[in-house]
């Protein structure tokens, strides 16, 4: 019974083992690829396959449904939609350009812009995992060897829908990236390594799908029970964490064959199986005809907490020390953020609100890996995503450049997958530049990103989003493709005449970086505002700057 209990002991960390319910989508499941046309493969439309289509055909079991959170929410408030323009390409509010966005048809992003919500229920499996207790002190060193021990500390006691279903509108399969006013922001491997404390650097954890038959068979034999145990088992429901899914806590059994030699459990990239995951349940999420979403959510909920630290209603532990895993900083209550507040927020999003880069302090526990700024497809079985790092560059305290589009990483057998990430150091990122400021993007950039993304969920007037071109003199950091001129103290442009000059230069690329769309009524404000400045210089400057500026 001994190894029983070890196999047992470990699979808490990565998923108790249970029934597996097989995937019948054939060899290879990809997310965030589109590389194949959408008539080729979708038809006309592309309709997202309900969970219970891609399950025909698998072996049921009854579902214990108590870890299942319901998120009822109302249609969304439709505002006034004056200074909304559409030049007749693509969709009101973004994107304009659909090169990016190829599946924004049916996101659910494209539904709150309409004016329509859905209930959403959240499958969350922690309360599962916490009545299993912590592994028995005789398996107790076997986890600690598998590379899995943090998962067994990482249980949030409360999920917030709110917060998380919130960023879930704003994920995107193609670029497997939220899509936010201010650009592009993901959790990635790095932010992995930082806030669980699993390896990003092992190898992909490679298994099958099994038929029932199947699972039986690896039951009896790495548990040392007789069928009938074995069937019993898979119709146990069991907690889980970086693997679960939408099953109320069943676990696919394949994943037990990780642990049949357990002295490699520890080569494998569990951070990596665990980003692919969420990756996998966060696009499945985002489409509108989704009603259910799950995944690993203690992780999703720490990456909100570390990079918007105004956002949820988290405590921070006072005996949290930087050598745990960065999620235990933080306390989850019974108070909830509000789905409708947060999706406020989030659009009223400037660069005060945020960290992009929150790890500075945890450097000396976890440091930057070359692993962190892989960009390429990873793998988990036979599930892929693609994690490129250079859409978000600023979370690694680089300028953001425009991206090259994913469909420039071609899809590739397993076997190239595999070989890249063996020889990752040949595909990170590489020509990158050190941002003078942590929101520091290229020339172009915002406008770029604008037009190929719908930076905001819920639609209102233009005149009222908050602009992410702000006086110097107001704010700490300012964007980097703002150009700021800076003058001496005794030149003519000191004092409050070079205040009005800077108003001039943010009022022009407000413009010229169409922050405002020409042709609503913001443009036509900022434009009059400018030509107010401007002459007001003007005519200070020919009065030698001897007299107070007054503008009505």
């Amino acid at each position: 019974m001994d190894d029983n209990r070890e196999a047992r002991g470990i699979s808490v960390g990565g998923g108790e083992a249970q029934r597996d319910m097989v995937r019948t989508r054939g060899n290879l499941s990809i997310r965030g690829s589109n590389d194949a046309p959408e008539s080729s493969t979708q038809g006309g439309t592309r309709k997202r396959p309900t969970a219970s289509a891609r399950r025909k055909g698998q072996h049921e079991a009854n579902v214990v449904q108590d870890d299942i959170l319901e998120n009822e929410v109302s249609d969304v408030p439709r505002e006034d939609e004056h200074g909304i323009d559409n030049d007749g390409g693509g969709f009101p509010g973004g994107p304009y350009d659909t090169s990016l966005l190829t599946r924004y048809q049916d996101h659910v992003a494209r539904m709150m812009w309409d004016g329509q919500d859905r209930a959403v229920k959240v499958v969350s499996h922690i309360k599962k995992v916490k009545k299993l207790g912590r592994p028995h002190p005789s398996v107790a060193p076997f986890v600690l060897a598998s590379g899995l021990s943090p998962l067994c500390d990482i249980l949030y006691e409360y999920i917030e829908l709110g917060l998380v279903l919130s960023f879930v509108e704003r994920w995107h399969p193609k670029t497997n990236t939220f899509h936010l006013p201010i650009g592009e922001m993901t959790i990635t491997l790095d932010d992995v390594w930082s806030l669980l404390h699993l390896s990003i650097s092992g190898n992909f954890c490679s298994t099958e799908n099994l038929e029932y038959e199947d699972s039986v068979e690896i039951l009896t034999t790495l548990l040392g029970v007789d069928r009938a145990m074995a069937c019993v088992e898979l119709n146990q429901s069991r907690g889980c964490t970086i693997f679960a899914n939408k099953s109320a806590t069943y676990v696919r059994t394949h994943y037990l064959e990780l642990f049949r030699d357990l002295s490699i459990c520890r080569t494998y990239g569990w951070g990596v199986a665990a980003l692919v995951h969420l990756y996998e349940q966060l696009g499945d999420a985002s489409f509108s005809n989704t009603k259910q979403s799950a995944g690993y959510l203690p992780l999703l909920q720490a990456w909100i907490y570390e990079h918007f630290p105004t956002l949820g209603r988290k405590q921070v532990r006072d005996t949290y020390v930087e050598t745990e895993p960065r999620a235990l900083r933080y306390v989850t209550g019974r108070a909830i953020s509000a789905i409708a507040d947060v999706r406020v927020q989030l659009d009223g999003l400037t660069y005060h609100g945020m960290i992009w880069n929150p790890y500075v302090a945890h450097r000396a526990a976890r440091q930057l890996v070359t692993h962190g700024m892989f960009s390429g497809f990873l793998r988990v079985g036979t599930l892929v995503h693609r994690h490129m790092s250079e859409h978000v560059l600023r979370q690694f305290g680089f300028m953001q450049p425009i991206p090259r589009p994913p469909s420039s990483l071609p899809m590739m057998d397993f076997e190239a997958i595999d070989d890249r990430w063996k020889k990752h150091e040949q595909f990170v990122v590489h020509q990158v530049v050190q941002a003078p400021a942590p929101f520091s993007c290229a020339d172009g950039y915002l406008q770029w990103f604008r037009r190929v993304s719908h930076p905001y969920i819920l639609r209102g007037a233009e005149v009222d989003r908050p602009s992410l071109v702000i006086v110097p003199q107001l704010r700490q950091n300012l964007p980097d493709d703002i150009i700021v001129q800076r003058t001496s103290p005794s030149s003519s442009s000191s004092g409050l005449l070079g205040l009005v000059k800077c108003i001039v230069g943010g009022l022009q690329r407000m413009i010229d970086c169409r922050d405002v769309t020409e042709g609503t009524v913001a443009w036509d404000h900022t434009h009059e505002l400018l030509q107010m400045a401007r002459d007001g210089v003007e005519e200070e400057e020919s009065r030698g700057g001897r007299r107070n500026l007054h503008f009505y």
